[in-house]
This record gives structure tokens, sequence and C-alpha cells, in this order.
């Protein structure tokens, strides 16, 4: 011993007595190693489970954050319907999109909005360029500020114009996906492609923006509003609209709000007939669902570690047996209770702490693989680590507790005649 930790020991006698008794709680699991792994599988368990699936639910968090952001900032998005709304029968029918008219009132008179972005679904079942052909591709059809509203960066080639929406021209800019899938040896700007029969020519392709939710934002094409027939089922109109501000965010809404009831002559008492939301309605709705994640996650690791911790406490009182005439010795030589009690206090912990760690690589190793192997990005989270640990060894402090007692309870005459 270095006279740093003689110094340490003569100080604060409470430090030697644990770590020998780290000492050997270690050694029990070198010694018995079959006994002790069986004993904290259960712990393993639990912690793998808490380190893995919040690397995962992490990892889904910042990724659909990052999806979110690419919708562009500080922009609200007008629909009949929000998203999570339950509505009846009867609400559901007075809800209604938008008209030319409103989208052109709010365009005019709303102060606070630096763009708004309309959008029209026009059908078209056959798109394809020569013999290549794209599935499920979705059309929409917009205006030049839709650029604006969700920062729609072009790769190459230009986006649409005002006089393109003037003059109706048979004009696109495609997704990134469709211009792979279309034109795999060839750039795609100049090129005509047909929807149904009709040719548009490529103007522009925009850079990569990734999925969000069912939502393929690659597979993507904007034309002119006006220039196609508006799909049968969805023939009114859409609108995201942009705040000059963040910050202004909720007095836009409001702009919106009086200028579509004003629009749609709604009277003071009225529920409003459209919906209108944000990117934190949609950050907070994907936490709700992920919060049902993290609770089912809670759930199974409690039952991995009251398993685990049951198994700690009954191979502690199987150890207090065992260890019997120990622990008159000790007590003969001067040894209190409450040194017994940590002594075996300290052994559980130190088992389920052990537990706790090979959970947590184990966990760890489970995210990196997921991570790496499957389109579900995993996030190892230092704070879920440290929780992990923590609980694993509290776990041994819990179910230790009895056995450690008991320990300490042990008459020294008696268990100096135990054989």
């Amino acid at each position: 011993m270095s006279t740093l930790a003689r110094r340490a020991t003569a100080r604060w006698p409470v430090l030697s007595g644990m770590r020998e008794a780290i000492g050997m709680g270690l050694s029990a699991l070198v010694a018995y190693k079959m006994r002790a792994g069986l004993t904290i599988l259960g712990v393993v368990m639990g912690i793998m489970t808490v380190t893995g699936m919040s690397a995962i639910v992490a990892g889904l968090n910042k990724s659909m954050a990052t999806q979110i952001e690419g919708f562009g900032t500080a922009v609200i998005f007008v629909r009949p319907f929000g998203p999570g709304e339950n509505l009846s029968t009867e609400e559901r029918r007075r809800r209604k999109g938008l008209s030319e008219l409103e989208v052109e009132a709010l365009t005019e008179r709303c102060q606070t909005c630096s763009a708004v972005a309309p959008l029209e679904f026009p059908a078209a079942q056959n798109i394809k360029y020569g013999r290549e052909k794209v599935q499920n591709a979705q059309l929409i059809g917009t205006t030049a500020a839709y650029e604006i509203v969700h920062d729609a960066f072009i790769d190459r080639g230009r986006f649409l114009a005002p006089s393109d929406v003037s003059r109706g021209s048979k004009v696109a800019v495609i997704g990134s996906e469709i211009a792979e899938t279309l034109f795999p040896y060839v750039d795609p700007v100049d090129k005509e492609i047909t929807l149904d029969g009709i040719r548009f020519r490529v103007i522009g392709v925009m850079e990569h923006k990734g999925k969000f939710l069912n939502f393929n934002r690659d597979n993507l094409i904007l034309i002119p509003m006006g220039s196609m027939v508006r799909a049968s089922f969805f023939n009114f109109l859409l609108a995201d609209v942009k705040s000059t501000s963040p910050m202004l965010m909720e007095r836009t809404t409001e702009e919106i709000r009086e200028i579509l009831r004003r629009q749609r002559k709604l009277k003071f008492a009225q529920k409003d007939t459209f919906m209108m939301f944000t990117q934190d309605t949609l950050t907070n709705l994907y936490n709700q669902l992920t919060g049902g994640i993290y609770l089912v996650m809670i759930a199974i690791s409690s039952i991995g570690l009251v398993v685990g911790g049951v198994g700690v406490m009954n191979i502690m009182l199987v150890t207090v047996t065992e260890r019997t005439r120990e622990i008159g010795v000790r007590k003969a030589l001067g040894a209190r209770k409450r040194d017994i009690r940590w002594q075996f206090l300290t052994e559980a912990m130190t088992l389920t702490g052990v537990g706790g760690v090979l959970g947590i690589a184990i966990g760890g190793g489970v995210a990196a693989l997921v991570d790496k192997f499957s389109p579900f990005p995993a996030v190892l989270q230092p704070t879920w680590v440290v929780i992990a640990f923590v609980t694993s060894v509290v776990t041994g402090l819990t179910f230790g507790l009895w056995p450690a007692v008991k320990a300490a309870r042990l008459d020294p005459i008696e268990a100096l005649r135990y054989e």
C-alpha cells in the first residue's frame, strides 16, 4: 500500500472497509463465475435495455429534429386538419382547404408573412423519361415562394420563377431521387419528362433532403401551380407560410387566423374551419410517441432489475450463511454492526455494479450495430449511461439491505460456534 493510501485509510477508515468489501465482491465473481453470472443476469438485461433503447430513441429524436428543420424555419402549415386531431364527423365536414382567393388574401394582407407557398396536388399516374419510369412520386403544384418557405436549395439549374406560374409554363423542378431514377447517366436539366403524356421541361434538381415519416422529400416533382388539372379528390389548396421572424410566430398565426376567418365570414362564436400548426407541433407529437417508448423501456428494464435484485438478495443470504464464522471473528475483534452491514452492502453493490457495466457495454454495442446496419440511427447518451449505472448500484443497495442487516444482527458467540 502506498503512503498516500495509508494516510487516506488512517483518516477515513470507512474507505478501507469499502475497498476490502469491493475486493471481496470481485473475488466472489472470479471464484464463482457461473453463480455470479446467473445472479447478475437480470441486472445485465435490464441495464442493457435502458442503454440500448435510450440510444435508439435519442438517435430517432435527433434525426427527426433534423428532418423537421429541413422544412425550413418559422413555418406555419395551414391545413384542413392538424396532426393527431380526433374530430367528430360533423367537425370533419366543416373543415375545408383553401381557395385561390384566400391564398391571395394571405399573400397581400399578412404583414408578418415573408412568403406564402400554396400547394395543389395534380393527378399524374404515369411519369417517365424515355424508357425510364418512376413510382410513387409526389407531384405538387406551387409557386416560387416554395423555395423561400422551405429553404429548398437547388443543386443544379434553377427554381420556379413567378413568370413560370403566371404563364402556366410546362416546367418542373425534381428531387434528387427522381433525378437518379429517370436520368441515371445524363444531366436532367433541359430534358423533358412526361406526366401522363404531357411534356414538362426539367429546369432544376433539388438538393438531397431525405425522408420525413412516410414522406420522401427526394421523390418530389414541383411544377407551376395551375399547369395541370388537380386531382378530383384533392381539388383545394393548402398553404405553407413563413413568418418574418421566429419571434413573431404567434403574431403571424393570429394574422392568418383573422384573415381566413374574414374571408370565410365566420361569426365570433363560430369555430375555425381550418387548422394551423408549426414545426413545434410536429416535434411535440413525436416526443409523445417516443415518451411511450421510454415507458415501455422502463417497464421492461424494471422487470429485469427486480429479477436481478432478487437473485442478488438470495446469493447474499447464502454468502452470509457461508461466512457466519468470519462474521463472528470480525465482531470479536471489534467490528461494529454498521461495519458488517456496510461490508455486505458494498459487496452486493459491487455485484450489481459489475452487472451494470456489462449491461452498458452490451447495450452500447447493440446501439452501435443498429446505427451501422439498420435504417434506425442510434446515439449513446452519457446521461442515460450514468442513470443506468447508478440504477444498477441502487438495485444492489436495495436488495442487499436485508442480507446485510441479517449479518449485522448475528450474535458473535453463536457465530463463532457455527460450523
